[in-house]
């Protein structure tokens, strides 16, 4: 969240969702007419259009069998105006705005938009940022939080096609191959948005000797004051994958969280003073849930005897 990073994941976004369902309607294609199309109804019938090749998928190459979840993938994929959205903006910078920039310094008048300012307007309307002000409380709690419910569209979005792979009953070769997307076709609504799929994340978890591991023991005989959670004593939104955690707070200051006996940083000032990975980023908590209560009652722990653990 501290820079403008957002043409390359719009470039792959677009070229990736573009790939995907051309290749599924090419499919359904080969299963009505045992041939595949030709160029020329690629580039002239199909385009470039994210959301004109959604609507045709709907329109032409969707079957919903009187199956309820299928129903309920088509009403999605017509209804859902966040998802409408985002392919909108994702369609527009594929088709326009991948050279805005040089568009800009060279004085062409072709794009007139801007997918930055656009695709940022987009997370306003998510969610207003004003109350996270502070790049603490935005990188913990609000950028997380909106990039749940988009990563949540696009995951449906496509579940919802490579599920008719294999539901969508349409003949041909479609089912031998929906292995290929078996990794989305099987997400529950319960995973959709949770999973983080940086690289930071994967480099983390091979650096895992790298994590400092502490015992319970260890811990308790630490100067500093600490407190053990479970999930069933906590009331709001739990957001690590482990069921128990112990918080810490060094100095008044750092606060760390022991998730399966390896400690993470909570707030920056631990991540900067000891280099702890943050429990997000290490695949620890889940994606677009909060941690920052955990924060606040490691702070109140300044008012604990030093090394208490409940």
């Amino acid at each position: 969240m501290g820079n403008d990073f957002y043409h390359l994941p719009h470039l792959l976004l677009a070229s990736g969702l573009e790939r995907f369902m051309k290749c599924y309607i090419c499919m359904v294609y080969e299963a009505r007419n045992d041939r595949f199309p030709n160029s020329k109804y690629l580039k002239e019938e199909l385009g470039h259009d994210l959301s004109s090749l959604s609507k045709r998928i709907c329109q032409k190459y969707f079957n919903k069998n009187d199956i309820s979840v299928m129903e309920e993938d088509y009403s999605f994929l017509v209804k859902d105006e966040l998802l409408q959205r985002i392919i909108h903006i994702l369609s527009e910078f594929g088709k326009f705005t991948r050279y805005y920039n040089i568009d800009v310094i060279t004085g062409s008048q072709k794009s007139l938009i801007d997918p930055k300012e656009d695709w940022e307007e987009l997370e306003r309307s998510i969610e207003d940022p004003t109350p996270y002000l502070g790049p603490e409380a935005l990188f913990r709690d609000y950028y997380p939080g909106v990039n749940n419910k988009i990563i949540a569209r696009i995951e449906r979005f496509i579940r919802a096609i490579a599920m008719q792979f294999t539901l969508g009953r349409h003949g041909g070769k479609l089912q031998q191959y929906s292995h290929v997307f078996g990794s989305f076709r099987n997400l529950t609504d319960d995973e959709l948005g949770t999973i983080d799929y940086r690289r930071s994340v994967m480099i983390l978890q091979r650096k895992k000797e790298n994590w400092i591991r502490r015992t319970e023991e260890e811990i308790k005989e630490s100067p500093w004051p600490t407190k053990k959670f479970s999930k069933g004593q906590f009331t709001g939104e739990w957001p690590f994958r482990s069921d128990e955690v112990i918080i810490e707070c060094r100095e008044g200051l750092f606060c760390i969280v022991n998730i399966q006996s390896y400690d993470f940083a909570l707030n920056g000032a631990a991540a900067s003073r000891y280099e702890y990975p943050f429990p997000h980023d290490a695949g620890e908590a889940v994606l677009g849930k909060s941690v920052g209560p955990f924060i606040e009652m490691a702070l109140e722990l300044r008012k604990s005897s030093a090394g208490d653990v409940k």
